[in-house]
């Protein structure tokens, strides 16, 4: 896939320490807290780095923290540079109101709209469309709709990435211990808007990885030896035991999507 590259916001005078000639400067970001979600942050930043080892296409994020105070920590993640390419947004209400056309899949998520561009994604991106599928189902991702972006107008190949998994593992619910509750059942979640959209081989392929991915994997991206906000060494923990019994029980927790 096309590389993503993100927006630079701001270019600064020359870092003075540099041999190479490189500039400070500023990268255009999307702040996220827990003041919504008691385990946004972290949440957002082990989903991030799990997605990162299995080649889901997701916008880049890292923690943060600013000056002014020390003791907030936020979740950064970083604009995609779109000035030069025609993404379509996802993102954005539909109030178009359409019904499916007749060859659309029976079952297929029309609540949100958007569903003929939901229709070309499922043809031009099937293997990332599949691959995103499946990780949103393991990491208990049940906000997915409509949170991407993607190049729909060329003939060839563009753009398609993720944003925002700030709903899943210890957020899936306001509440740490629910989103645990949430995370030990298989049933959860129970639909996905890629569902009957997915290709099979593709959604065979994520599988086998995701059950594949060694546990230190899984630890590394999930445990971080501090807290995270309001997420302890203990919740972090309970998140990475909840993720190797949700990979062996994958293949029924991803019914939905067929």
């Amino acid at each position: 896939m096309t590389i993503l590259f993100y927006q630079i916001a701001a270019q600064l005078e020359p870092n003075v320490r540099s041999t190479t000639g490189a500039q400070e400067g500023h990268l255009a970001v999307v702040l996220k807290s827990d003041q919504e979600l008691k385990a946004q942050v972290y949440s957002e930043l082990a989903a991030n780095r799990l997605a990162m080892f299995l080649g889901i296409p997701v916008a880049l994020g890292v923690p943060a923290k600013s000056t002014e105070d020390n003791s907030v920590v936020r979740f950064a993640s970083l604009r995609a540079h779109e000035d030069d390419r025609d993404f379509y947004d996802f993102t954005d209400d539909d109030p178009r109101a359409e019904e499916p056309p007749d060859n659309a899949p029976e079952g297929i998520h029309i609540e949100q709209g958007h569903i003929n561009e939901l229709l070309s994604l499922s043809k031009i991106y099937p293997k990332e469309l599949s691959y995103i599928a499946v990780f949103d189902f393991w990491i208990g991702n049940a906000d997915r709709p409509f949170n991407f972006k993607a190049e729909l107008s060329k003939s060839e190949r563009g753009i398609l990435f993720a944003v925002d998994h700030g709903s899943s593992l210890l957020a899936c619910s306001r509440d740490i211990e629910k989103s645990l509750d949430l995370l030990s059942d298989s049933n959860y979640p129970k639909f996905h808007p890629f569902q009957k959209l997915v290709n099979p081989v593709y959604v065979g392929q994520m599988v086998e990885r995701i059950c594949s991915m060694p546990d230190w994997a899984i630890e590394s991206a999930t445990v971080f030896n501090d807290i995270i906000g309001n997420v302890t060494l203990a919740d972090q923990y309970a998140t990475y035991s909840a993720l190797i019994e949700r990979k062996k029980l994958l293949i029924n927790i991803i019914k939905p999507v067929f």
